[in-house]
């Protein structure tokens, strides 16, 4: 349980409630979150790719999904299947627990005691036999895929305590910092290095929630350290280099996925030695990642950035891209504490990454644009012909592409959870809303505070705690920019220099403050049109589509699909400028299908009365008019 001091919220001490329950139990039990590795089993459950199935010299292709022949090319992606697995399961294991599921819970500990049991004498955990391991001169993923597989047992640890996963976690990475020793070693100097060394900083992770759990700074002085060394050598991902990054003409160019999630590691370096060369780096990232970011928030990443400006319909982001910038800026969240980054995880969460999901059945977009026109392959293909670029359809595997994007969109839903509140030394902070409760200690006193609310499609918030003894406490919400009359118990409260309302008080039973932030239906300019919101919420026009079945899973409900070109007249609508945005409510079973916004159109010389609809709830779409 987090306590009162200054750490990162352990997972597990947030949990969801009302709609973003909903979601999680239903991705899990009868979505493509539970059902993965009954779809792909050859890459989830027949590969033990940390145990009996390691990587030695002798082994010289494996089936990886889409690579899948000899060669060089293949052998670089030996470790890819690694990446599959530990993703996935670090999202099933999230799921299990927030969900409550017994029988998914009890599929996670078998999970957690097999990877323990693959764990050397010398403490060593990961993909690679003796004859490789720590000895790479080219494309690795050892430390990718220990990254990936150590953020879901350090999950697992957080919510159950089981101190074998933490003394495992302990000793392996004592392990990894012996073979790759600070000061000693250069472990991103290799030949042709590609997406798994690249992915291979993301271990920083790893070293900044062990910091958080142990609080041992060696952890987050290895992280620098790691940092540096890709600083000091040609690798592949290069957006994250000072010295690009110091560049006024420098634009992001590489795999957007690494250039999101590397923004990381930079972070840790910074917040761990408050250096100016890291200042600085960070403030130009920052700066530079403002050209890629969509109207939605979703980042370039279809698949690499190339220098481009984002687009609503010439550009597309990648779902990985998504969850690794919304986990970036939980980092910046946790140590800035800035409302900024409280509404672009909002935004990004509830635009860019509700709405590449597909509405009706379990599948997720691999790419996704804000203006989507077709979903058959290409970015808003009119023809729709066969192509090998098959990013932009629905899918719940994606196995034809890569078996990333799935893994990761189980992953996002419980990683905005946990970082919904946070304690920063007396101070209780509501960093994002949405119905959650929350479990802490103050002062010996177990405190559960709750949200009740149907936040985003309302701005209405009700916090009610519970204690087993009355305390006083001071809590900071955050005050998010599109809230026009920010009130706690209908008086305006004091905000902080960081955009946060204070309230001082005392915490028992009898707590009730109700927020309300007099969100109203807008029209926003943009170079591209104008586009419309509700709080944090982006609204479309949602467009007719034909779908077209492509493949079955061998589950029912479980297929991808494309959708050809709309020949929908409502795609060259134009706004009457000036004219009403009624925020209309609803009844429906899910919980975006109870708010609407009604405005005038143009459409075909004649002004009508339409309806606009989350970005969530459509398929073929237009925001920008």
């Amino acid at each position: 349980m987090t306590q009162n001091k200054s750490i990162r919220t352990y997972f597990g001490d947030v949990k969801p409630t009302g709609w973003m329950y909903n979601q999680i139990n239903h991705d899990l039990l009868h979505g493509f979150v539970g059902k993965l590795d009954q779809m792909v089993p050859d890459l989830i459950v027949e590969d033990d790719i940390y145990n009996k199935d390691r990587l030695t010299r002798l082994v010289k292709s494996k089936d990886v999904g889409a690579v899948n022949s000899e060669g060089e090319w293949n052998i670089q992606f030996l470790w890819w299947n690694s990446e599959t697995q530990s993703n996935w399961w670090d999202g099933y294991i999230r799921h299990a627990f927030l969900s409550g599921d017994q029988d998914s819970i009890d599929k996670v500990k078998k999970y957690v005691d097999d990877k323990l049991s693959s764990q050397d004498e010398d403490g060593y955990i990961g993909v690679y036999g003796t004859d490789l391991r720590y000895q790479h001169t080219t494309e690795n993923g050892e430390l990718w895929a220990k990254a990936s597989l150590f953020r879901g047992l350090i999950a697992y640890y957080e919510i159950t305590n089981d101190e074998r996963v933490l003394k495992a976690l302990l000793r392996a990475m004592d392990n990894t910092m012996e073979n790759y020793p600070i000061g000693n070693s250069t472990p991103f100097k290799t030949d042709k290095p590609f997406a798994g060394v690249g992915h291979g900083l993301t271990f920083t992770d790893v070293c900044f929630q062990l910091y958080n759990i142990t609080g041992e700074s060696k952890y987050l002085d290895y992280a620098v350290f790691l940092f540096d060394d890709y600083n000091r050598h040609q690798v592949e991902e290069e957006d994250i280099l000072i010295k690009n990054l110091m560049d006024e003409e420098y634009k992001f160019k590489g795999h957007g996925v690494h250039t999101y999630e590397h923004l990381r590691s930079l972070v840790v370096a910074y917040e761990h030695t408050k250096k100016s060369k890291y200042k600085n780096a960070l403030e130009a990232y920052l700066q530079k990642l403002s050209i890629a970011e969509s109207i939605s928030g979703g980042p370039i990443g279809d698949e690499w950035v190339f220098g481009r400006h984002a687009h609503s319909e010439s550009t597309g982001y990648e779902y990985c891209s998504i969850h690794e910038l919304l986990d970036s800026f939980t980092l910046l969240l946790h140590y800035d504490k800035d409302s900024l980054w409280g509404d672009k995880i909002e935004w990004l969460f509830f635009n860019a990454a509700q709405g590449a999901r597909h509405p009706e059945h379990s599948s997720i977009a691999y790419c996704k644009s804000d203006d989507s026109y077709s979903m058959c392959g290409e970015i808003n293909s009119e023809t729709c012909e066969e192509t090998k670029e098959n990013r932009f359809k629905y899918s719940p595997v994606h196995k034809d592409v890569a078996v990333c994007c799935v893994p990761n969109a189980g992953r996002i839903h419980p990683y905005y959870v946990q970082n919904m509140w946070a304690i920063e030394g007396d101070e209780i902070y509501i960093n994002l809303y949405g119905p959650s409760i929350f479990s802490t200690e103050i002062e010996g006193s177990e405190i559960v505070f709750e949200q009740v609310t149907n936040y985003p499609i309302e701005d209405k918030i009700i916090i009610k705690a519970t204690s087993n003894k009355q305390v006083d406490g001071q809590l900071m919400l955050r005050v998010p920019k599109w809230a026009k009359n920010f009130k706690i118990n209908g008086e305006s409260p004091k905000i902080n220099k960081k955009g946060y309302a204070v309230w001082k008080g005392l915490i028992d039973n009898e707590l009730s403050l109700t927020i309300e932030m007099g969100n109203q239906p807008a029209a926003f300019k943009h170079t591209e049109g104008t586009y419309f919101a509700y709080g944090p919420l982006l609204f479309a026009l949602p467009l007719e589509g034909k779908e077209e079945k492509t493949k079955e899973w061998g589950i029912e409900g479980f297929y991808d699909s494309k959708y050809q070109y709309t020949d929908d007249s409502l795609k060259e609508a134009v706004w009457v400028e000036g004219s009403e945005l009624k925020k209309i409510d609803n009844s429906g079973a899910h919980y975006l299908d109870q708010v609407t916004i009604e405005t005038s159109l143009k459409v075909d010389d004649e002004i009508k009365i339409k309806s606009l609809v989350p970005i969530g709830r459509t398929v073929l779409r237009k925001i920008t008019f």
